[in-house]
């Protein structure tokens, strides 16, 4: 009959599961999407406030670093973390515009930072809040100051592996002197010297009296090991120049350099009491300073070593000077002048002289792997080989020597280096004699050129604060 519905009909239906998931999955469809596409929002929303978050710890961190060097103002770390915004470093957390404002405590040494921007498009949950809500984060670092290091004497063994004696002035007011002799007179200081400095470690003894130090050395310290251990040396390609030499008196010039020992030891013996010994002065006043030549240097190799003489004034383009099996002599009124040059000695007879009558201006790198040295030693030279700055206008010296190998010898009437922002030292040996000051400044904010890792601010730290 039409129109009637049989039993066996209704059962049908009843018992085809595939329409019963076909109609249900329909009816729940809808849902579902909002689930998923709810979870896809939910997932990138947390995403930015994950990465938001860190970049307010990142740009705290980094503010609050520059309290750990010396003469950190407000002004400075504002300026720190402009300038990491401004670079683009927001970007590369995905955030095309972020809103920042920055709040710095330097009593504290704290900086805050809160970061303000709007949430990126979403499927559902956008439209609900807190969801559709500017992402707010704040973070804030403190920074927890340690010490700066600006001499590391690397002898386990010597007698004064740190030494001052007659009348020579080390100061180093704001960073601190590490001797790693164990010997019981490992830091002498001796006559009218004084050795100044923040903090005067000597992982032995030391020998002098209550007016030769400030502060009294403190005594048995652990080893400070070698800072600038897995640097790596530079290459060393074929040689740019052979037996280098420019300017008059050359001759002369080396030959002072060979016999500057001999000459220091009878010097301190007389006491230096005011000119120099055995004619190591000669030639500059009869020559005057008519006829000066200025020659300007590229970086490279110079095999056979690099003299400068009278009436020679040398400028160096910035780079790598690679000083090979022979030394880097100037004298006699020799200048030479480099910003953003590094040295490389190598070879057994490869080391520095700058004489009496030298005026020398140098200042290290500010990029690339030698950043921040100014001199390095070939770490297989010769043991206790000696370089020498004997120059009364030498102030400006801005880096680190590194000489792990050598004796660094400072003998000059003038300061040393008493004009550069800083001067890090990581030798063998420093030995100083006669009348030399040798002024270790630790101004590491006043320069764009980087203190090496191991010496500058060490034993600091900067942390998170909830």
């Amino acid at each position: 009959m039409t129109g009637r519905v049989e039993v066996s009909d209704v059962s049908f239906f009843v018992s085809n599961r595939r329409g019963n998931v076909a109609i249900i999955s329909a009816l729940m469809l809808p849902l579902m999407l909002c689930f998923v596409g709810g979870g896809v929002d939910f997932f990138r929303w947390n995403t930015e406030r994950v990465n938001l978050k860190e970049l307010a710890d990142t740009l705290a961190t980094r503010g609050a670093r520059e309290f750990l060097l010396a003469n950190a103002s407000a002004e400075q770390v504002h300026a720190v973390i402009d300038n990491v915004l401004e670079s683009g470093f927001a970007e590369s957390y995905g955030f095309q515009s972020v809103q920042s404002s920055v709040s710095v405590d330097p009593a504290e040494s704290t900086v805050t930072v809160r970061l303000v921007t709007p949430p990126g498009g979403g499927l559902i949950l956008t439209n609900y809040m807190p969801f559709m809500a500017d992402h707010d984060i704040t973070s804030t670092a403190v920074a927890m100051g340690g010490m700066n290091v600006c001499v590391v004497a690397l002898d386990a063994n010597a007698q004064g592996a740190v030494s001052a004696t007659t009348n020579s002035k080390l100061l180093a007011e704001d960073c601190s002197i590490m001797s790693n002799s164990t010997s019981i007179q490992g830091v002498v200081s001796s006559g009218f010297s004084k050795i100044e400095a923040g903090m005067i470690c000597s992982s032995g003894g030391a020998y002098g009296n209550a007016h030769n130090y400030s502060p009294a050395p403190t005594l048995d310290c652990p080893v400070y090991d070698d800072p600038l251990s897995e640097r790596t040396a530079p290459a060393v390609g074929v040689c740019d120049e052979i037996d280098a030499a420019y300017g008059e008196g050359v001759e002369d010039v080396i030959a002072a350099a060979s016999d500057v020992s001999t000459n220091l030891i009878a010097g301190a013996a007389e006491g230096l009491g005011g000119g120099r010994v055995n004619g190591l002065t000669q030639g500059v006043s009869d020559i005057g300073e008519t006829g000066v030549t200025t020659y300007t240097l590229d970086p490279g190799v110079y095999c056979g070593g690099l003299t400068i003489g009278a009436l020679a004034d040398v400028e160096l383009n910035p780079g790598l000077y690679v000083i090979k099996d022979g030394p880097l002599n100037v004298g006699l009124g020799g200048k030479l002048t480099g910003e953003n040059v590094s040295f490389y000695l190598v070879g057994d007879v490869s080391t520095f002289y700058f004489g009496p009558e030298a005026a020398i201006s140098l200042t290290a790198p500010n990029t690339g792997p030698l950043a921040g040295i100014l001199f390095f030693e070939d770490r297989n030279a010769p043991a206790d080989r000696k370089h020498y700055i004997l120059s009364d206008d030498a102030r400006i010296l801005l880096g680190t020597f590194y000489l792990s190998r050598g004796v660094l010898a400072v003998a000059s009437l003038l300061p040393v280096a008493d004009q550069s922002a800083y001067t890090a030292i990581v030798a063998k040996k420093l030995q100083m004699m006669g009348n030399p000051t040798l002024v270790l400044n630790a101004d590491y904010s006043a320069t764009d050129i980087p203190v090496p890792e191991g010496v500058g601010p060490v034993g600091s730290t900067v942390f998170l604060r909830e």
